[in-house]
């Protein structure tokens, strides 16, 4: 395998280019595929291109996609055509197009994988695709429920103003709304990829209360922009996107830390996104940090020495050039030590990972392509070892990175800080102070909530009033002092006595209250005669023995939490008027 990269200027050096450097190849090539990453959305240069090249390497299978930034020989360019040649000697090329598969792009993505394993030798798929008008998250979703064993990779097409369309294309035929899979077919070819993120959370941790499918509604049950406008005052105008891809949203999923770029905003403060979006999700907004990221794509350099392709792709957020700025050829510039490098800053990058088809975001792809085995060429000299690659010098260099990095650590820590005294707070400001148990704050919250789940459900739902019988005379007989006593020691056997899924808290006074999820009147009962059963035997300090009531009630059709809770108190009046120590219902 051979790789070349080319800097488009215009079509009389592209032919230049072509006749002196790649005739030799192509003739003894088995297939040819050129990536073409552009800056420019216009067909008809593109079709030039593609005419070109075809007119020189009919073979060729072209590919490409429009960006936001191209990669070419390991640095960032911008507003520019960047040509990847990579020329195989007995690897052989499948193309395939999925064309607007609005609304049924999980279909399309099943389809899709069906086809190529239908094809035998299949050693790994590139796909590009157009995030900005199709559902790539159910793109992917099909793709993996048919499963394969083959890597993926690829990005997402991007374009300079927002407002307009990106677009992929394969040869002359160009695609705004869909997809474009090549699939690598051989026996001896070996392809390494990997990702990684670089994004720490910044903001405390927040919840999606309302999602629909790409729209994130609310967060905590507030306008999703508003959150946004609050922490980072970005407005919301036709700006919005290039103000707050730096801050993405970072979820946890499937034990790892994903991204979510924001991308617009509607009129009812939702914010859109070019991925699903799942409600329940807890999230915090994130900001790159340079260090981490650098060091990251040095180790990775480091696995890519060892694998020795002939070829390296890079498909990386647009977010990541922004966020390195003058740095960011420190990210990518050392892999063309080892081998030709090309790629685009994309609007979402592909991986297959996990035995599943990823859309990432704020990330880099590198994929690594070697075709045979190796070969230690790094013997024959062709490759520079890691301690030779070239350090600078220059003291005051990465300042730019050095100073995100240290500002991201500093609001990182005060962060954690800050949630960290807002839990213990909340945490204490849900205790009774006295018996250490839950206090009527808690318990309102908690009844509330059960309550909900059980209207919505029919799971069952009980609860128990406990008042100690005679309790004034403890406190006149022996003292407030140990009247706190009993109180205390109450609320222990309270607590063994019910499940972990139970809520046990002080209501007022000496009134407990006991909430039973999933719990019918029957068993509602038995759990009140073995509390009461508990304390009556049990010897309470300096108070001697004493006794309690309670009254039990369960949820009903109709019912609201003021209805079960006045059942409830009723109960508990008939078991004090009936002769206290017992249980009323």
């Amino acid at each position: 395998m051979k790789s070349l990269t080319y800097l488009f200027k215009d079509i009389p050096k592209l032919r230049t280019f072509l006749e002196s450097h790649t005739l030799l190849f192509s003739q003894t090539a088995k297939s040819v595929l050129v990536q073409v990453f552009s800056s420019l959305p216009d067909r008809k240069v593109l079709g030039r291109i593609t005419d070109e090249i075809r007119e020189h390497i009919p073979k060729a299978v072209i590919v490409g996609s429009t960006t936001v930034g191209e990669i070419i020989d390991g640095q960032p360019k911008v507003r520019t055509v960047v040509l990847s040649f990579s020329f195989f000697d007995e690897t052989v090329l499948k193309t395939f197009v999925v064309a607007d598969p609005t609304g049924t792009e999980f279909e399309a993505g099943k389809n899709l994988i069906r086809e190529i394993n239908s094809m035998e030798g299949i050693a790994g798929v590139l796909l590009f695709a157009t995030p900005q008008s199709i559902s790539v998250s159910k793109l992917f979703r099909g793709m993996s429920e048919e499963k394969f064993d083959f890597p993926a990779f690829g990005g997402g097409a991007g374009v300079y103003d927002p407002n307009a369309a990106s677009m992929i294309f394969l040869g002359r035929q160009a695609v705004s709304r869909g997809a474009i899979c090549v699939a690598f077919l051989s026996k001896r070819l070996h392809i390494y990829t990997r990702t990684f993120l670089g994004w720490r959370p910044l903001s405390k941790e927040m919840t999606i209360t309302q999602a629909d499918g790409n729209l994130l509604n609310q967060i905590d049950e507030q306008s999703a922009f508003d959150i946004y406008n609050r922490y980072l005052n970005i407005p919301n105008d036709e700006h919005f996107f290039a103000n707050a891809f730096e801050f993405p949203i970072l979820i946890q999923k499937d034990g790892e830390m994903i991204a979510r770029v924001p991308f617009f905003v509607t009129e009812d403060g939702s914010i859109g996104f070019l991925a699903d979006i799942d409600p329940g999700d807890k999230f915090h907004i994130g900001y790159g940090e340079p260090n981490l990221i650098l060091n990251h794509s040095e180790s990775i350099r480091k696995e890519l020495y060892d694998f020795e392709p002939d070829a390296i792709f890079l498909y990386a957020c647009i977010s990541r050039r922004f966020l390195l700025q003058d740095d960011a050829n420190l990210e990518i510039q050392t892999f063309n030590h080892i081998a030709p490098t090309a790629g685009f800053y994309t609007y979402g990058e592909f991986i297959k990972r996990n035995n599943k088809m990823n859309l990432l975001n704020s990330t880099i792809v590198i994929v690594g392509v070697r075709e045979g085995e190796q070969n230690s060429r790094r013997k024959l000299g062709l490759y520079k070892e890691v301690s030779n690659l070239p350090i600078s010098n220059d003291p005051f260099s990465t300042t730019h990175s050095r100073i995100i990095t240290r500002l991201v650590h500093f609001i990182s820590v005060v962060t954690s800080e800050l949630e960290d005294a807002n839990k213990e707070l909340k945490r204490v400001s849900c205790i009774d102070k006295l018996t250490q148990i839950n206090n009527r704050l808690k318990l309102d919250e908690v009844l509330e909530y059960e309550f909900s789940i059980s209207t919505r459900y029919n799971t069952g739902l009980s609860i128990l009033i406990l008042d100690i019988d005679h309790f004034k005379e403890v406190n006149d007989t022996f003292g407030h002092l140990v009247g706190d006593l009993v109180l205390t020691q109450l609320a222990g056997i309270l607590k063994s006595c019910v499940r972990e899924s139970d809520t046990v808290g002080r209501w007022g006074g000496e009134e407990f209250l006991i909430i039973l999820p999933h719990t019918h009147l029957k068993d509602a009962k038995k759990v009140a005669e073995k509390i009461r059963a508990a304390v009556e035997k049990t010897d309470f300090q300096q108070a001697g023995h004493i006794t309690c009531s309670m009254g039990a009630a369960s949820f009903c059709e109709g019912d609201n939490s003021e209805k079960l809770l006045s059942r409830a108190d009723k109960a508990l009046y008939h078991a004090k008027s009936g002769g206290r120590n017992r249980v009323g219902y």
